[in-house]
Order: C-alpha cells, then structure tokens, then sequence
C-alpha cells in the first residue's frame, strides 16, 4: 500500500509540470501615444488619446509559442477619436496592425509577420539574447507567484515578471528566455505593459503553432531600414500631418 501510494504522489507532479507546458494566454497591451501635431495645434493636442489597449494572445507548447492579435469582436483594440479645430470636425482611427510572432524554441529563432504603411513583411531571424538579471522582487499574478527580471541597454529598460509553475521560456512579443513563462512586461516605466488577464493550461495547441508565411521576406535589418526611411519621408514633408510615436 505504501509503495502504491509513494507511486501516486510521484506522478500527480510529473502530471502537472507536464500540463504547464502548453495552453494559451490572452494579454493586456497598452501603449503610450506621443502623437505630434504641427505648430499651432497645440490645443487640439491636449485631447488627443494618449494610449491605447488592446488584447494579444499567446499560444505555446514546450517548442514553440504564437504571439497575435486576439479580438473579442471586430475592430477591437482600434483607438478612434472626434474633436473640433477651427470649425472643422475631425476624425481619428488609430487601427491595430496585423502581427504575428512565432518563436521556435529548440532552434531559437522567430519568423514574425509585421504589417507597416498597409504591406505585410515576414522578418526571420535568431531570438536576441536578454541580459536578464533576477531579483529577489516577487508578486501574485492570476495567483501564480511570479518573480522580477530586469534587462537594461542604452535603448530600453523592461521589467519581466516570469512563473517558474509555467516551467516555458517565452512570453508576450520578443520576451523570453527565463526559467519560465513571463505573465507581465513593463518597458521604461509605462511606456508600454503588458499583463495576462487570462490563462488556460493543458490545452494542445500544435495545429495553431505554425510559422507565418505572408508578406515580403526581409531581414530584420531591412525592415528596420524601410520603417526609418517611410518615418524620415513623413517627418520632412508630412506638413501638415500628424506623427503618432509609439514605443517598442
């Protein structure tokens, strides 16, 4: 009986660890707008949206995870604002690109699928190493204890709370390579977060995990040439026109 019983409490955790290792995750992302108005229009910028939130979701498995828009119904996540300048009604919708993030995690590599000035580019590359450094910091997240991860360079500082229960190493966007999931992101102090509001474990997700494979094939480094150039292009002869700067 004893040896039965010894048994049973050997697999019952082997049973959890192995549940933990797939399911899907619906975050909250919110984004900081810095939306720029040309001289004179300064008034009307104090009641422009100065964020937007929308939901993501990830999908995962113990090789590889998806990172997409998830949307409860059409338009969801859009941001849409009507004011007055000068006697005029004006509209704005800020829509939420179509992108995906699929990161193998045996070969490290991702192939994700951004969609910029309305064309879809398809960026393959190797997953960036984070210099993470663990804290000591801890916090309940969806009531699973979470621990504090910091990564800092001259570009960015992100706040990375991960849970060793969920024992995969992504998480939302590029994050990742921790000693398990990261269920929240915070980049330079609230310019962008990111927060699971919801979480479903011990679901097969293999016919979601597939790479994307719409779009231009470019390098990182190409993308990343065509996206400052159509920027600069706006900045010098958008007169006129309105920038909107959101942080990465």
């Amino acid at each position: 009986m004893k040896r039965i019983l010894t048994c049973a409490l050997l697999v019952l955790p082997f049973m959890l660890f192995a549940q933990n290792q797939e399911g899907r995750i619906v975050y909250k992302e919110s984004i900081k707008l810095n939306i720029q108005l040309p001289e004179g229009q300064e008034e009307m910028a104090k009641n422009l949206p100065t964020s937007q939130s929308f939901d993501m979701m990830l999908r995962f498995d113990e090789k590889a995870s998806l990172y997409a828009n998830y949307e409860s119904e059409p338009g969801a996540g859009d941001t849409e604002w009507t004011g007055s300048e000068g006697g005029a009604t004006i509209k704005m919708i800020i829509q939420r690109p179509e992108n995906q993030l699929y990161k193998d995690l045996q070969e490290k590599r991702k192939v994700e699928m951004r969609e910029f000035m309305g064309k879809r580019f398809l960026i393959a590359d190797e997953l960036q190493p984070y210099q993470w450094k663990i804290t000591g910091e801890q916090q309940m997240i969806l009531d699973y204890p979470c621990i504090k991860a910091v990564h800092a360079d001259s570009n960015r500082t992100v706040v990375a709370w991960f849970t060793p229960q969920i024992p995969v190493s992504t998480g939302p966007d590029d994050y990742g390579q921790l000693p398990g999931l990261i269920l929240a992101v915070d980049v330079d102090n609230g310019e962008r977060t990111v927060t699971a509001s919801s979480i479903v474990l011990g679901e097969d997700q293999t016919e979601f995990l597939v790479e994307p494979t719409k779009g231009k094939k470019v390098t990182q480094a190409e993308f990343d040439e065509i996206e400052a150039q159509k920027r600069k292009e706006m900045e010098e002869g958008g007169e006129g026109g309105i920038m909107i700067k959101i942080r990465n």
